[in-house]
């Protein structure tokens, strides 16, 4: 069984790559999140039946080794992971050095940084060994007989983690943000450093970091007012609601090839800068 894999899927962004996922490929799709009842509830809102039968969602804690290894002993009895979604994350902003918490410092370090590197400990080994390729694929149109063929790279698996622009050292022109910032940059250099490994023991699979954009949902409230922004505005440039965002990057990652492994893009299929 080949198996769509999201961590933090109970809202947002991940709840709507979970959705995207079932809706434009025929993988089975594994959802993990503190409230897998709540979540499986909201992706499958609205869905064709036949999605019910190919979601599992299960609970995890993204901050605990343990609960990483539980779950990847529960996804080992059900498949091969063919995509691999680091998605949740969190943003608690300083203004300025003074502002600067070490128990919050942690903790975003906890969940944007060692969490997707502890994903990958546990979860890269249950990735494919061989995919076959599908035939050639017209954009937005699913190709050949492969299960992925509309939401993974030709031929490849992936792992897919959310990044952000301002984890940008290069990009850094207003400074702030200090531990959200410095939790984005590491977990981008832990993105190549995957790429490498991937490429030194030929695993047909490549490793990706992606900025999304500005998505309106309970992580960027603050600034956009959530779902639906403040006061029902239009979004501004580069802010996407929540299904949007999650379309946007399937539509980039499932042009991606080899040579883009331990790269970082944006929402159009940009580069950004490390």
């Amino acid at each position: 069984m080949s198996l769509a894999v999201i961590l933090g899927s109970s809202r947002g962004l991940g709840l709507n790559l979970a959705r995207g996922h079932l809706l434009r490929s025929s993988l089975n799709v594994v959802c993990a999140s503190r409230t897998p009842d709540e979540a499986r509830e909201a992706i499958l809102k609205d869905l064709p039946s036949d999605a019910k039968d190919r979601l599992t969602t299960l609970k995890a804690d993204v901050t605990k080794e343990a609960s990483f290894q539980e779950l990847a002993g529960q996804i080992k009895e059900m498949g091969e992971i063919r995509t691999l979604w680091n998605v949740a994350g969190i943003l608690r902003p300083e203004k300025n050095l003074a502002q600067v918490d070490y128990d919050e410092m942690l903790r975003q370090f906890q969940i944007n940084t060692f969490a997707p590197l502890l994903a990958m400990k546990h979860l890269v080994p249950l990735l494919p060994k061989q995919i076959s390729r599908g035939g050639e694929r017209k954009p937005g149109a699913p190709g050949g007989t492969d299960s992925a063929s509309d939401v993974a790279p030709n031929g490849l698996a992936l792992i897919a983690s959310l990044s952000a622009r301002v984890g940008s050292i290069e990009d850094n022109g207003r400074g702030g943000w200090y531990s959200y910032r410095a939790s984005k940059a590491a977990q981008n250099q832990i993105t190549r450093t995957l790429a490498r490994e991937l490429t030194l023991r030929k695993v047909p699979a490549i490793s990706i970091g992606l900025h999304p954009g500005t998505v309106r949902s309970e992580l960027s409230k603050e600034f956009t007012g959530g779902p639906g922004g403040k006061d029902g505005k239009a979004p501004g440039p580069g802010e996407f609601e929540a299904p949007d965002a999650a379309e946007n990057l399937l539509n980039v990652v499932r042009g991606l090839t080899v040579e883009d492994s331990g790269g970082f893009r944006d929402w159009e299929g940009k580069k950004v800068p490390f």
